[in-house]
């Protein structure tokens, strides 16, 4: 068990240095330094952050921390729990980017997608999936902290890693993450060809599908034709109501009602429908959770709208 480790999952699980200190009677430079390295790492360490780190209040409950360090000093020994502990800090580290935001947890993340990396070396196929989750996500989070060179290597591997595993809705939500990040870039042509590639994958998600279409919609109308795109919203709408009622898979729990509503409040504003945008897209804030409503990516949204917006939510 490294001192990097313990700080990665201390990060993941939202703790800070000196909440960890108060749990485990340790001085914050002692934990300091044992997280840099600069001291060893000793079982009283480890059983302390273990319990701090178990607590189903505060930490990763669901994480052997012995299992993991055993996966990430030897990938070629994991087996499907192993990947399970990863599964459970990605998902505990995408809910906490709704509440703190990409920059604080992007470190752990690329962490992550090392470890996630390795296990496909290892066992192909089989991690091959999650690693394409992993590596979509990072792609998110290093656009949103202004990395978009980055971001875009991000999502084509993850893309390459969703093909490795045979998996459409992967591919699919790669393509659409990248045709994000590229329009955000500036590069609407290739925006363009990137969305329609994800629209003609097959066995995505009903709502990750609305998504992207919805995403098109938008494209046609930054184009200026305002008849083509008002086609495209028709498509999309139909396509959402399809998607209402359906399951959301973990690796696109946003995709909610709310979510696409407030999408198709961006597409209104696109077409230069300002006033119907902002009350679409208030209903749609109004009927997602309250995390979401204070997510750093539905600000970016609602900016796309009216930068006024983003400060009722805020």
């Amino acid at each position: 068990m490294s001192g990097h480790l313990l700080r990665e999952l201390r990060m993941t699980a939202g703790i800070g240095l000196r909440k960890m200190a108060a749990r485990t009677a340790f001085s914050v430079g002692y934990l300091s330094e044992v997280e840099t390295g600069q001291k060893p790492v000793n079982a009283g360490i480890v059983d302390a952050y273990r319990r701090v780190l178990g607590d189903p209040t505060l930490g990763l409950p669901d994480v052997d921390m012995e299992r993991l360090a055993a996966t990430v000093a030897d990938p070629s020994g994991a087996g499907a729990s192993s990947l399970e502990d990863i599964r459970a800090m990605v998902e505990y580290t995408r809910r906490l980017e709704d509440r703190v935001g990409a920059s604080l947890v992007v470190p752990v993340v690329r962490g992550i997608d090392g470890i996630a990396r390795a296990l496909t070396a290892e066992r192909t196929r089989m991690a091959a999936g999650f690693a394409a989750e992993v590596s979509l996500y990072r792609g998110w989070l290093e656009h949103a902290v202004h990395r978009p060179r980055i971001a875009d290597k991000s999502l084509a591997d993850a893309f390459e890693l969703a093909d490795l595993a045979g998996d459409g809705a992967q591919r699919a939500h790669a393509l659409s993450f990248r045709s994000y990040v590229a329009r955000h870039d500036g590069d609407l042509p290739k925006a363009v060809a990137l969305i329609d590639a994800a629209v003609r994958e097959e066995g995505t998600h009903p709502a990750l599908n609305a998504f992207d279409r919805y995403w098109r919609a938008e494209l046609t109308a930054l184009q200026g034709d305002r008849s083509a795109a008002a086609r495209a919203l028709h498509r999309a709408d139909r396509a959402a109501y399809a998607a209402e009622g359906t399951e959301l898979p973990d690796f696109g729990y946003w995709y909610t009602p709310g979510f696409l509503g407030v999408q198709r409040g961006v597409v209104l504003a696109a077409m230069g429908r300002k006033a119907d945008a902002v009350k679409e897209a208030s209903q749609g804030v109004a009927a997602m959770p309250s995390d979401h409503q204070r997510a750093d990516w539905l600000a970016a949204m609602l900016d796309d709208i009216d930068p006024e917006m983003r400060n009722d939510y805020r």
